[in-house]
């Protein structure tokens, strides 16, 4: 996402996508923050680079780039004694385990382009769009 409608196209400020680690049920969330001009143009590529993950196998480079940035993002929020022992605390209390922490390192590092690609067809089947900003700029969807 970042790279393709960040860098490439330009039509973000922030552009990521998360899902949060919850007791039970969670939601897969792709934002992106752009200019009001560019509100259609951006939502037509957010769906785009969504659907495309459903359609096409990611490369192994591509796969390998994503591997590293969520690695290396869940790596710096545990610098601290304090991020620590909330993200340990945390686990515990859902009932994974502090064990966890180091399992979901190596499930991460075992992910194929054939897994993502299942993955997605299974997780992205129906979408919720929420758009936020100024009335004009998304009036185009009715």
């Amino acid at each position: 996402l970042f790279v393709e409608l960040r860098e490439k196209r330009g039509l973000a400020y922030d552009v990521s996508a998360l899902f949060p680690t919850r007791q039970s049920a969670s939601t897969f969330i792709a934002y992106m923050g752009t200019a009001p001009e560019n509100t259609e143009t951006a939502l037509v590529g957010l769906v785009t680079e969504v659907e495309r993950l459903c359609s096409q196998q990611l490369s192994q480079d591509e796969l390998q780039v994503a591997k590293n940035k969520l690695l290396g993002q869940y790596a710096l929020g545990k610098q601290t004694n304090g991020q620590l022992a909330q993200v340990y605390g945390w686990y515990e209390t859902i009932g994974l385990g502090v064990e966890f922490d180091t399992l979901f390192q190596q499930d991460v590092t075992r992910v194929t382009p054939e897994m993502a690609q299942a993955a997605a067809n299974r997780y992205f089947i129906e979408p919720y769009i929420s758009l936020v900003g100024p009335a004009e700029a998304i009036n185009f969807l009715g």
